[in-house]
């Protein structure tokens, strides 16, 4: 889902309220007065945070993102209070700056406790407190930057994201003084899925993006892409079909279940399967065959949870055309590392040899797989980190 500029704006500003952690870091003062934030139970087992699902954006009538509880220990009352509020990101730094308004603090009774939530604050009262709240500030420069990168996206990157809450007072005598703070963090290491954002699985083999008229020999290929570990996938293939655009294609296939789960393949769809792991050979059998001459489209799919709700992420969407092996017309480009990498295998010497009579390269076979165009590129380069790692060792060049 996207959102307007100015909506994401009052959706961050709201944000602060949600970005309370477990890891507080509080201090008294001489008014004795405790504060104690925890955070919702839609917070908990969140692999990625969306503003959306959060709810923020209902400003006021969302979810419970946080619960706290403010307590005067004193037998006086205390007056002239405010809250202030700090979100930081790791990488960045302070990206909400919001302070109550100065015209407007608030008191707490004798021995008085007060729980409220972040509705409560966004309505801009606290139950048991007779007045109302109402807050300055927003987004920093860095947020606003922060803001203009997520490009409509309501998903935040992967980050290590802080929340200050500080309760403070103001007097003549003293002017502003710090009366109790909570510092916590959600993101970093706690939240390994959080590096899934669109576009965060990167395809590898076969084909290209959609357009470059990749061509492969192999009706067999090998599937790969980058991603992370210990996730499962959903790998779809489908045929080109008249004037229908690959999204539509593959949006269709992902409309049933996968085979194995229920589902049955499509007239157009040729691949469905869940995947363990980060490839998967096109099989013999259980399957529509790819066919010589047409041309394919695949894209690998996954889910995580998300503060909401479950969330899709999705590849690019890449094709291929299957040639025969003698129509096959791709060539893989010799950059550096391509050259290296072949020098390595078969010998400088014969690497020029080859290069001096017009050799181009077209495809490698590697463990039983051939791999052409871009792909042998690629393919070839990884052969290279290998030998750098040792776990390939060429001999007699």
């Amino acid at each position: 889902m996207k959102m307007n500029k100015r909506s994401l704006k009052i959706c961050l500003a709201l944000f602060v309220l949600a970005l309370i952690g477990v890891v507080p870091n509080k201090f008294a003062s001489a008014q004795d007065i405790t504060l104690n934030v925890e955070p919702g139970p839609i917070l908990d087992n969140a692999q990625t945070l969306s503003l959306t699902g959060l709810g923020i954006d209902t400003e006021g009538q969302g979810p419970v993102l946080i619960s706290a509880t403010m307590e005067n220990l004193s037998d006086e009352t205390i007056d002239n209070l405010y809250f202030e509020l700090i979100v930081s990101a790791g990488k960045i730094g302070n990206i909400v700056e919001v302070t109550q308004n100065a015209s407007r603090p608030f008191s707490l009774k004798p021995f008085q406790s007060v729980y409220f939530t972040n509705n409560d604050l966004a309505n801009e009262r606290i139950p048991g407190i007779d007045q109302t709240f109402s807050f300055t500030g927003g987004l920093t420069t860095e947020g606003e930057d922060f803001l203009s990168d997520l490009s409509g996206s309501t998903t935040l990157p992967r980050d290590t994201y802080t929340l200050e809450l500080i309760l403070f007072r103001v007097t003549d005598a003293q002017g502003r003084q710090n009366l109790a703070r909570d510092i916590a963090e959600i993101g970093g290491g706690s939240m390994t899925a959080a590096s899934f954002e669109e576009g965060n699985i990167y395809l590898k083999t076969p084909g290209d993006v959609v357009g470059t008229e990749s061509e492969i020999t192999n009706p067999f290929p090998q599937f790969s892409w980058e991603g992370e570990n210990n996730v499962s996938y959903r790998l779809l293939v489908v045929e080109q079909r008249g004037q229908d655009s690959p999204e539509s294609l593959l949006a269709s296939a992902k409309s049933s279940a996968p085979v194995g789960n229920g589902g049955s393949l499509l007239s157009f769809e040729n691949l469905d399967v869940i995947v363990q792991a980060n490839s998967f050979q096109f099989p013999s059998s259980g399957v529509q065959p790819l066919e010589k001459g047409k041309t394919y489209y695949w894209q690998v799919v996954t889910t995580v949870q998300s503060s909401g709700d479950t969330e899709e992420v999705s590849s690019e969407i890449w094709s291929f055309v299957l040639k025969d092996a003698g129509q096959a017309t791709a060539t893989a480009p010799i950059s550096a590392e391509v050259r290296r990498a072949i020098e390595r295998l078969i010998g400088q010497d014969a690497y020029q040899r080859l290069k001096d009579r017009g050799f181009t390269l077209e495809s490698i076979q590697y463990d039983g797989q051939e791999f052409t165009g871009p792909a042998a590129s690629l393919k070839l380069e990884e052969l290279l980190q290998k030998i750098r790692d040792e776990e390939i060792i060429v001999e007699g060049n």
